[in-house]
Formats: C-alpha cells, sequence, structure tokens
C-alpha cells in the first residue's frame, strides 16, 4: 500500500484506508472517497499545495496535507 499523495499524474488506485479526523473522514466519505473506490490523479502542484484527482466521474481538489492519511492500492 502507499499514501494517495505518492501516485504520479495519471496513475491510478484503489482507496483502501481513511485514517483521519472523523470530520475530514466524513467529508472526503460524502464527496466519494470510499473503500473500493477507485482514484486518478489528474493533476499535481497547483493552487496552494492542491492536487486534482478524478474520482466517480467527478475532479476533486485537495490539499496535499489531507492526502497523506489516504491509503491507497495502485494498479
Amino acid at each position: 500500500m502507499m499514501r494517495l499523495n505518492e501516485l504520479k499524474i495519471n496513475e491510478e488506485g484503489i482507496i483502501k484506508i481513511i485514517s483521519t479526523d472523523k470530520n475530514i473522514k466524513q467529508r472526503l466519505m460524502d464527496i466519494g472517497f470510499v473503500k473500493g473506490e477507485k482514484i486518478k490523479l489528474l493533476l499535481k502542484n497547483f493552487g496552494d499545495n492542491m492536487r486534482a484527482y478524478k474520482i466517480k466521474n467527478t475532479v476533486i481538489a485537495l490539499r496535499i496535507g489531507d492526502t497523506n492519511n489516504i491509503w491507497i492500492e495502485k494498479f
């Protein structure tokens, strides 16, 4: 397993664990970050430490710090 913020552009993975503060975890789950969901890194280092991910046919921008505790399995 690896952290979500370790993906390179256009790499994909499957979300395995979200181990963050319960408020952040709930916010992430509300926008589709759930165990078993496929995720792809589209852009990195834009804005103020932001990265853009594609999940459930939607593009979501997250701060790098919010991705430190999301563990994925790359495929």
